[in-house]
């Protein structure tokens, strides 16, 4: 089988459901692919499997298990597939016509680990119909040559990658947490040995307001700020033994550009004494502040790490993220 399409549900609006699957099932007419999508819901009020059998189709397959958030039940998808390749999809979210089977062709004739793709974002329920028509794709690299140029999104489904990969290397995502997106792109591409980006629109992103990462509760983004630090000291750990056998310049970028999000992250909801008294010390005792003066990181990182490691540039930044500058 050649790709095996992961679909996460939790409580959602059936109709985003069906759209979701339409989009992915719609990708193969008439392709000589051979495809499966898994749907695991993630202990749903009422588990969607009147939306399932809509399609009648075999390889649409619906796994019901008890709540345990997105890691958990993207990480039971995984178990299931069969797919050469994999490809996350959010149950709100969908894939522009016909634009998959281009990409996974070419991840195949390259023999690729990871393929990159763009998504878009979407603010309404009306599917986008046009896409970005190029498929002029990069050079071969390796994931940590790329993590070590780029900011990685951290996004699951801004990619197809090798089902082989992560299963031999254990890569799964952190259960229970928020952010686990996190840590298991950053582990999946530190493995790859070949990966490429294409300049082909792949995947809608659809921006609910009452999605998570739109939240405006106090205790959630409370929340958020406790699961971010456990993602930093988590990819921090793997990097301590990924560092004994292999390159590890790639994640040690990704991991200071996580700490600067969380210092965005701290600014746009702490008071300045609470970041100096509370949250620096906590990063200081990691090791993690002052961040590091890295001019091969580009001069946004250079400026935001030079602002951040005195008290003056630190009140700018806490200033600019009231007016969303920063």
């Amino acid at each position: 089988m050649d790709i095996s399409i992961i679909i996460p549900h939790y409580n959602l609006d059936p109709a985003l459901l069906q759209r979701a699957i339409a989009s992915a099932a719609d990708q193969f007419l008439e392709t000589r692919f051979e495809w499966e999508i898994i749907v695991v819901d993630d202990g749903s009020d009422t588990p969607p499997m009147a939306v399932v059998q809509e399609f009648h189709r075999a390889n649409i397959r619906l796994y019901c298990r008890p709540h345990a958030r997105q890691g958990a039940a993207r990480n039971y998808g995984l178990q299931q597939a069969q797919g050469e390749y994999i490809l996350f999809l959010d149950a709100d979210d969908y894939l522009l016509p016909h634009s998959l089977p281009p990409v996974l062709a070419c991840a195949i004739d390259k023999d690729l680990d990871i393929l990159r793709f763009k998504t878009i974002k979407v603010y309404d329920s009306h599917c986008v119909k046009t896409q970005t028509a190029s498929l002029a794709c990069s050079r071969p690299m390796t994931g940590e040559r790329y993590m070590l140029h780029h900011n990685l999104q951290d996004a699951p489904y801004a990619y197809i990658f090798r089902r082989d990969l992560a299963q031999s290397h254990d890569v799964l995502f952190p259960e229970n947490i928020f952010l686990e997106d996190c840590i298991f792109t950053a582990q999946l591409h530190h493995f790859a040995s070949s990966l490429c980006v294409i300049e082909s629109t792949v995947y809608a992103y659809y921006q609910r307001p009452e999605s998570t990462v739109n939240t405006t509760d106090k205790e959630h983004k409370a929340m958020l700020r406790q699961h971010h630090l456990m993602v930093i000291d988590h990819l921090s750990a793997f990097i301590d033994v990924e560092a004994r056998s292999s390159d590890t310049d790639g994640l040690r970028r990704k991991l200071r550009f996580l700490v600067i999000d969380y210092l965005r992250r701290l600014c746009n909801n702490l008071t300045y004494k609470e970041i100096t008294s509370n949250q620096l010390p906590l990063l200081r005792d990691r090791g993690l502040y002052p961040l590091p003066v890295c001019r091969e990181y580009g001069l946004k990182y250079l400026t935001y790490a030079c602002l951040a490691n005195n008290k003056l540039g630190l009140r700018v930044l806490k200033l600019a993220s009231r007016f969303g500058i920063v």
